[in-house]
């Protein structure tokens, strides 16, 4: 890659905004080597199939948004820069979004959200692994910066892959909301049911645990996936901050016009044994209020795809999706775009849904920015990668932010008429279980923190 990058210094620039160079790569291990390498331009996202996941090294490419009106002039970009590659459907940016664009709700170490084309990335899919480097070539100025960049990056590369030791201690230092609060909040949001202005409206919690030491969140996010193997997985960072998280939902897949998506609500634990188990799924697939749930997240899906597409299907039946501590409620959903239709207007009609936020959308929005104590950032938010051919878009739940020596876990839940706060304060808890038994699991101390433990469904946020 070195002999090729510095073979085009002296060769003239091409006549095209961008050049993409690949070289086959033998597998290595992609969380390890990006936790070696210096740098705050560092990303990562892995589809939950299996079949795609791209670390990236430096930025060729990248575009702030400070609001979701934004997102349209950034993809009308990305489709630009990635159309002038002659095979641009192995090309993707990788994209954030937060869950709302007004001034309360957002991070200001991630802004909005952003759009980001790699300058250097490690692609893995089903037919293996390339090394590929992204040059912008607008300007013989540019093209010659972006290749200096990326020959630097090289430079700078450290070849291990061995995910750094745990050397780390942990303890609670508390809830926003707490367990009071929380309790007020169910309260509230009965009385807005009870008055006809709320259908749903998914209240979340950011748990605080104190570090010491050092967290790796390359090593908790692999250990996470393979606790939770189907699923999404991302990092971002933001200044001085990391976000990443592993999650079970996806918000919807392109593959040329046909797109896919779900209704992934209601909760309940998983059984200690096949046939607690069994039992469980069987309460929670003929539990009245989750199906209720699902189905709110359901027809609201649905409804604002309908004008997007040619057609559209969705199960007939609800079925069960199944990870580490707990199982959820899904309904599968499949369509065929209209004619140019585009990912940021999916985006647009779908995020946020309602199971991370509520139904109706503007009603549940305008609660959850009143009620809740805390910013939710980029949770419940949108992680994912945009291409030309192929898109696919996560819901950024069961997801996590460091920054410094804190550690924050993001848990959500569903609230409907029937909801009980008590039982809906235990949902916080299982949904942050699986994360929490790894930093018992890794640190240096054992385990120093227990939730509740107590059985209960809901929201899959």
């Amino acid at each position: 890659m070195v002999e090729q990058l510095k073979k085009l210094l002296s060769q003239p620039v091409p006549d095209k905004r961008l050049v993409r160079i690949e070289l086959p790569l033998p597998v290595i291990h992609l969380h390890g080597f990006l936790a070696a390498q210096d740098g705050a331009e560092k990303a990562f996202w892995a589809d939950r199939e299996g079949d795609h996941a791209i670390a990236a090294i430096g930025y060729s490419w990248s575009e702030k948004l400070s609001c979701r009106r934004d997102l349209a002039s950034a993809f009308t970009t990305v489709r630009k820069l990635l159309g002038h590659l002659p095979e641009h459907e192995s090309c993707h940016c990788l994209c954030y979004l937060s869950f709302a664009d007004d001034e309360y709700s957002i991070w200001p170490a991630f802004g909005y959200g952003m759009v980001i084309l790699p300058l250097l990335e490690l692609v893995q899919t089903r037919k293996g692994m390339v090394l590929g480097v992204n040059l912008r070539s607008d300007s013989v100025s540019q093209y010659h910066s972006s290749i200096r960049k990326a020959l630097g990056i090289i430079a700078a590369l450290n070849y291990r892959q061995q995910l750094p030791e745990a050397d780390f201690t942990f303890q609670l230092e508390g809830y926003q909301p707490d367990s009071k609060v929380w309790d007020q909040l169910v309260g509230k949001a009965r009385q807005d049911f009870g008055s006809g202005l709320l259908d749903k409206v998914v209240l979340s919690r950011e748990t605080c645990l104190k570090l010491k030491g050092h967290l790796s969140p390359f090593s908790l996010l692999y250990t996470w996936q393979q606790a939770n193997p189907h699923s999404y997985q991302f990092l971002f960072q933001g200044e001085g901050q990391t976000f990443f998280g592993c999650s079970p939902e996806r918000l919807v897949k392109r593959l040329e016009n046909i797109i896919s998506t779900e209704a992934l609500a209601g909760t309940i634990l998983r059984g200690q044994n096949l046939h607690d188990d069994a039992q469980l799924e069987t309460q929670l697939m003929n539990d009245r209020k989750n199906i209720h749930e699902n189905r709110l997240v359901l027809d609201d899906i649905c409804r604002k795809l309908q004008p997007l597409c040619q057609s559209l299907e969705a199960d007939r039946s609800h079925s069960i999706v199944k990870l580490r501590h707990i199982q959820h409620l899904r309904y599968q959903i499949r369509g065929i775009l209209n004619r140019d239709v585009f990912d940021e207007q999916l985006l647009d009609v779908l995020h946020p849904t309602p199971a991370v936020g509520g139904t109706p959308r503007e009603a549940a929005f305008s609660f959850i920015e009143a009620n809740e104590p805390y910013a939710r950032g980029l949770y419940a938010g949108v992680c994912g990668v945009v291409g030309v051919q192929k898109s696919d878009f996560s819901v950024a739940i069961r997801s996590a932010r460091l920054a410094d020596n804190t550690l924050m876990l993001y848990s959500g839940a569903g609230i409907v008429k029937d909801s009980v706060a008590a039982e809906e304060w235990s949902e916080l808890d299982n949904k942050i279980a699986t994360v929490l038994d790894i930093l018992d699991r890794t640190s240096t101390s054992g385990s120093a923190f227990s939730g509740s433990g107590r059985r209960a469904a809901g929201s899959v946020c």
